[in-house]
């Protein structure tokens, strides 16, 4: 007996059943919710300094790893920088690797550069933007883990290896934390803000949120450091690195509820109007 057309077509249909409108309303909340921009600096947001203040702590821990491993720095270009005059006018030895410096120096700078113009093409500061730029440093700094977990070589080229994917992820960081308005906490450099801190005007007043995020800033660097060198000389530099990649991984989920921009300013239109229905019902109550 021949299937009947029209049950075979009904039963399709009650298979696949039509996307929910609720499901619909949903999915565009959440892709409004990933496109808006996050609030920067200029106002008091003490989870986004808390997550540049943790940031700084990882690129401690980076440095004081790579440093004894590969004799060359992933964030302080500064000392990058110092280090290739010195070997390029052949006073410097055999105490480090030029190229190694090199390569350094220029994944930094190609992290900067490419994570800094995506993000002018994204929004420096949409939600989704700043969660994809973290997960992808993040993960470099996992690769950097792996490979040193996984290869017991210390050639040059796996030197090389590790130290491009962690320069790149620290340019790509830096590049992501300027336009966030926050200049105190620039989660890499150290001179400017031990400079910055100490000439501040306001050094000794009691209420001063500048001095404390270069502070703290200098701080959890400094900190990050130590715990990095105890953990590269106790264990090994890969878990030190480990440590530094949780740390980025907090920070890219902790992206996700940073306040944004226009839920601030619904907030204060919904203070304006609240002001305006009680001077509205001040006047009625006076006539």
């Amino acid at each position: 007996m021949p299937d009947n057309p029209d049950a075979q077509r009904s039963c399709s249909s009650s298979e696949v059943p039509p996307v929910s409108a609720e499901r619909k309303t949903h999915t565009r909340s959440l892709r409004s919710y990933l496109s808006t921009s996050i609030r920067d600096g200029h106002h008091s947001d003490l989870l986004l300094e808390a997550e540049l203040l943790l940031l700084s702590f990882a690129t401690g821990i980076q440095d004081a790893t790579t440093y004894p491993d590969y004799q060359c720095f992933a964030s302080n270009q500064t000392g990058n920088t110092v280090i290739i005059a010195v070997g390029l006018s052949g006073i410097g030895g055999d105490l480090f690797s030029l190229r190694t410096v090199g390569v350094s120096l220029g994944a930094f700078v190609a992290g900067c550069y490419m994570m800094g113009q995506i993000g002018n093409l994204f929004g420096p500061r949409k939600r989704i933007w700043l969660f994809i730029s973290n997960v992808i440093q993040t993960a470099l700094v996992y690769a950097a883990v792996a490979i040193q977990w996984s290869v017991s070589s210390n050639s040059e080229s796996i030197a090389m290896g590790v130290i491009a994917l962690l320069a790149f992820s620290s340019g790509g960081q830096v590049a992501m934390a300027r336009p966030l308005n926050i200049p105190q906490i620039t989660t890499a450099m150290a001179t400017a803000a031990y400079a910055d801190l100490l000439v501040d005007p306001r050094l000794h007043s009691l209420h001063n949120r500048q001095r404390n995020r270069r502070f703290l800033f200098l701080v959890m660097l400094a900190t990050g450091s130590f715990v990095g060198a105890f953990a590269h000389s106790r264990v090994n530099s890969a878990f030190a690195l480990l440590l530094s990649a949780i740390g980025k991984t907090i920070v890219t989920v902790l992206m996700l509820f940073n306040v944004s921009e226009c839920a601030e300013a619904n907030g204060q239109i919904a203070a304006q109007n609240s002001i305006g229905r009680t001077e509205n019902r001040a006047s009625s109550t006076r006539r």
